[in-house]
């Protein structure tokens, strides 16, 4: 096919473009075709909806430099690419193991090999392409017969009117757009499913689906800036945050139920790009041996030159590839130790804000510290805790008047009684959690708490340290050492009296 190309610099982000599967063979309809191309489809898709409209018409498009989609890891080689894919199913599956108290010996993981290879092959080209994705693109679409004209070259004194023109309508355009998905009407999940099993749907039906299930997602009311940033990617970032937190307790039921299905469907075998793409417990476990919490203290002004800052920086250096391999978040030497901070934060979407230089002239240094977002994500969490709890309970073999009471060693003349009621019985998957009465201040409750052990039927949790205060959250955590691992506790059950 021939034609011209025409690169225009059109920053906004439209709605998924087609790919595949349409021939638009009308004639004398269209005048061009638009694209606007982020990296985040691959180079082949972008040649793709631009054959779409088969007549000889103009093609205007602006595309991105570098992508931002990349298959596993990023690895530009078979043998990285498919090597970090067996790693990370390994490790998931050791740590599941460990976590859900159970054998996990019986996966296939050898599933498809011939498959997998395939997988690595393209995965591969499809890395080597995103480095360089404007390049990619454009060379292929020389080999497809277009001419290319740069917009750059174009001898047209209204460009740049144009091009602002074009935006103002692109976030204009938008903004109506999710108002139009927040004011839609609210359905049941008949009627979504309905939907969703539909394939030609019209505008309205397209609202109403995006609504109930961002609805369904978020479970909280859905507004234009929720729609917004569900496009921007926020729902992952979230989650992570969430079962990083709140959430911590019910991360591996969630991981055992995502591992349990694919199990099911593949008859005890699983395909490793999918099983290791639906755990989270590995990137959780790493952010929290890293302690990236630890900078989410309100007020508490942070330095490159702190030394709990370079030892962050030296421990995320020394796991770079794990930190690669897990989080996809690239780390180097060169980096600060608040550059190393901030790539992290921002898979949970959050940042430390620039204070200012602080310090004697001759020795100034860039000061952050952490400003908790008002993005409405703690009523999110709060939903996420209470669908849990209320999912967990479901599962919770009911436990009437039991209660127990432990010596607590090194204890103070105040007494410490533990009350487990039947509500907080212990689940399927572990320990929740004993109600405790404190008698005391919980400024002093750390040291209370060192040697605590917990009985309750055949789970056994130790105390490893003490409680530590979680700012950002308000609430205490602690870490507990069980039989089948330590795992990290939300006090929510801590009370002070």
């Amino acid at each position: 096919m021939g034609g011209i190309i025409s690169c225009a610099v059109l920053l906004k982000r439209l709605s998924p473009s087609l790919e595949t599967g349409v021939s638009i063979d009308i004639r004398g309809h269209f005048d061009g075709v638009w694209g606007i191309f982020q990296g985040v489809q691959p180079v082949n898709s972008v040649r793709q909806m631009l054959a779409r409209v088969r007549e000889t018409v103009d093609r205007h498009i602006w595309i991105r430099e570098w992508g931002m989609s990349f298959v596993g890891n990023g690895s530009t080689s078979i043998g990285g690419l498919l090597r970090s894919q067996h790693v990370a199913t390994q490790a998931n599956i050791a740590l599941l193991s460990a976590a859900d108290n159970d054998d996990y010996s019986f996966v296939d993981q050898n599933f498809q090999p011939e498959s997998l290879q395939t997988w690595g092959k393209r995965g591969s080209v499809i890395n080597v392409e995103m480095r360089r994705y404007r390049e990619s693109v454009l060379a292929g679409l020389v080999e497809d017969g277009y001419t290319i004209i740069d917009a750059s070259d174009a001898d047209d004194d209204e460009t740049g009117a144009v091009i602002e023109s074009v935006k103002a309508a692109s976030v204009e355009l938008y903004a109506v757009e999710c108002q139009a998905i927040a004011d839609s009407p609210t359905i049941s999940n008949a009627e979504l499913k309905k939907l969703q099993d539909t394939r030609a749907k019209t505008k309205t039906e397209r609202h109403q689906q995006r609504k109930a299930e961002l609805s369904r997602r978020y479970e909280v009311d859905v507004t234009p800036e929720l729609v917004e940033k569900d496009d921007d990617g926020w729902y992952p970032q979230l989650r992570m945050h969430y079962y990083l937190t709140l959430g911590r307790e019910f991360l591996t039921n969630r991981d055992a139920k995502r591992a349990a299905s694919q199990l099911e469907a593949g008859e005890n075998s699983i395909w490793k790009p999918d099983f290791n793409k639906g755990q989270l417990l590995p990137a959780v476990l790493l952010l929290e041996n890293l302690n990236l919490l630890q900078f989410l203290t309100p007020e508490v002004q942070l330095r490159g030159s702190d030394e709990k800052m370079l030892e962050f920086k030296a421990l995320a250096v020394q796991h770079r590839h794990v930190i690669k391999n897990y989080l996809n978040v690239s780390i180097s030497e060169k980096l600060t130790s608040i550059a190393i901070a901030q790539k992290l934060l921002a898979k949970i979407d959050l940042k430390l804000d620039y204070v200012g230089r602080l310090g004697k002239r001759e020795n100034r240094e860039c000061v952050y510290r952490f400003v908790p977002p008002n993005d409405e994500r703690d009523s999110i969490f709060g939903q996420w805790l209470n669908r849990d709890e209320a999912f967990q309970n479901e599962l919770v073999s009911v436990i009437n008047n039991i209660s127990t009471t432990t010596p607590v060693i090194d204890t103070t003349p105040q007494d410490i009684t533990q009350t487990l009621t039947p509500e907080e019985s212990p689940t399927v998957q572990g320990w929740k959690g004993l109600k405790l009465k404190m008698r005391l201040g919980l400024d002093s409750v750390g040291k209370f708490y060192q040697q605590l052990v917990s009985k309750v039927g055949e789970a056994i949790g130790v105390a490893d340290g003490e409680p530590y205060w979680n700012a950002y959250l308000g609430q205490w955590q602690v870490w507990v050492n069980f039989a089948h691992g330590c795992k990290s506790v939300v006090c929510d059950w801590l009370v002070a009296v």
